[in-house]
């Protein structure tokens, strides 16, 4: 059974993770070419997020992302940021409010 975490660090590690999602979706790891679904994976599970929530957070980004969006430079548009906070909400991973 994990620890229950204080709301201070909920809303850290939900911002961090919505951070990391949006970046990945738009930049697709700056440092290496192209998308690495794993290399997402691994980030968004160092925010907080539960293996499972992880893979499903990149499933469904890879269905509703051509990957060569995932992969791209470019930062990201408000519809992308809007439908990966979507993607997060559908895959359990808790967004704190947007200021």
């Amino acid at each position: 059974m994990r620890p229950r975490r204080s709301r201070a660090t909920v809303v850290t590690v939900t911002v961090t993770v919505a951070a990391a999602v949006v970046a990945a979706a738009a930049l697709g790891g700056c440092a290496a070419p192209g998308y690495d679904a794993s290399k997402v994976q691994r980030e968004l599970e160092r925010a907080g997020a539960t293996p499972e929530q992880a893979r499903c957070v990149t499933d469904a980004m890879e269905n509703r992302f051509d990957l060569n969006e995932l992969g791209s430079h470019s930062s990201p548009t408000s519809r992308e940021v809007a439908l990966a906070r979507a993607i997060l909400v559908k895959c359990g991973v808790s967004l704190s409010p947007r200021r």
